[in-house]
């Protein structure tokens, strides 16, 4: 028996996440107000509760909503002094952008610490590693001559931490990061120019091999620090 083929049509949670953009966008709501109830929600769109929390799920794995228990879902608040309708004309793309930013930062912090934990515990072999990720991102840089698969170093540093526990977080920053990034941030990813992320990426892979950890460390934060600003 032949089974259709359905891969081409978005399942039904990821339409109901880009109606509940559409709900964001739309409506008055400010950072910090309530969304409308499940029940409205689904009577209105005409979905289960399941469908209408699995679309929940990715919102707040964006960090554009939080959950309260017992009161109901809210977009995100966001600092006193954050414009957050300076940048983007849609509600829900600069509510995504500053939750992009705080990973961001997250990331440095965590990377930061990564390059310590590289110097401190890596041998001559992992820094051999190091080099063929470079290399194998700077052939792929070439064919795509976009920034895309970067984040492949990265994980490559996070490995060679030898610190599980690192390789872990780091992993699960990762993950919302490119979530992100593939849906309302894709032009991160060619915004970057190719040559300048790869002469970053020597520069921090040079000071790791010098064993030089301020430097190293420097490095790697002003590498991140270039994506932060571009999101400010």
């Amino acid at each position: 028996m032949r089974v259709k083929n359905r891969i081409s049509r978005p399942l039904l949670y990821e339409e109901v996440v880009g109606e509940l953009y559409k709900i964001i966008d739309q409506s008055s709501l400010q950072p910090g107000d309530k969304l409308p109830s499940e029940r409205e929600l689904t009577e209105n769109l005409g979905i289960s509760r399941n469908v209408l929390r699995e679309a929940f799920h990715v919102l707040e794995s964006r960090g554009i909503i939080v959950s309260r228990q017992g009161s109901g879902r809210y977009l995100r608040a966001l600092p006193r002094d954050e414009n957050v309708s300076a940048k983007y004309h849609n509600m829900s793309k600069n509510l995504e952008r500053y939750s992009l930013m705080e990973a961001y930062e997250v990331r440095q912090v965590l990377e930061v610490k990564a390059v310590e934990l590289i110097i401190r515990n890596a041998d001559e072999s992992d820094i051999e590693d190091l080099k063929d990720g470079y290399k194998r991102l700077e052939k792929k840089f070439s064919e795509t001559h976009t920034t895309a698969g970067e984040f492949d170093l990265h994980r490559l540093y996070a490995k060679k931490t030898g610190s599980q526990f690192m390789e872990q977080t780091l992993d699960l920053v990762f993950s919302a990061i490119l979530d992100m990034m593939s849906t309302t941030f894709r032009d991160i990813m060619t915004t970057h120019e190719t040559e300048k992320e790869l002469r970053s990426h020597w520069k921090i892979i040079e000071a790791v091999e010098q064993r030089d950890l301020e430097l190293a460390k420097k490095r790697m934060f002003d590498h991140i620090q270039d994506t932060i600003e571009m999101l400010r």
